[in-house]
């Protein structure tokens, strides 16, 4: 289940978390708008607009968690839907993060 596009372990773990799960996420999605990436995300299920992000310990800071948002609600004003995934999470059990991105590929 190696993939080469993922940048970090935790990102891998969610990966294959999100696969065992029965959800595939491509790794490092590409949005691009005429030929130019205008954001990235770490996973996205296409076909149901689903964004997986792994937000480490350095999206806690003030700047960057301004800086997530404020790219979050662009995508989502264009019906992307977000499942974030913490440290605190990925340890935890994994049902709870499997349940969050069956609820948002529903649109809930």
């Amino acid at each position: 289940m190696s993939d080469p596009r993922a940048e970090s372990l935790p990102e891998s773990e969610l990966r294959v978390v999100l696969t065992v799960g029965g959800h595939h996420a491509v790794p490092q999605y590409r949005i691009l708008r005429h030929g130019r990436e205008v954001a990235r995300l770490d996973l996205a299920i296409e076909e149901t607009k689903t964004a997986i992000e792994y937000d480490g310990r350095w999206h806690e800071d003030a700047k960057q968690r301004l800086l997530d948002e404020a790219r979050r609600e662009r995508l989502v004003a264009e019906g992307w839907r977000f499942v974030i995934v913490t440290a605190d999470k990925l340890a935890g059990d994994y049902r709870l993060i499997l349940d969050e991105v069956r609820e948002a590929r529903r649109g809930r």
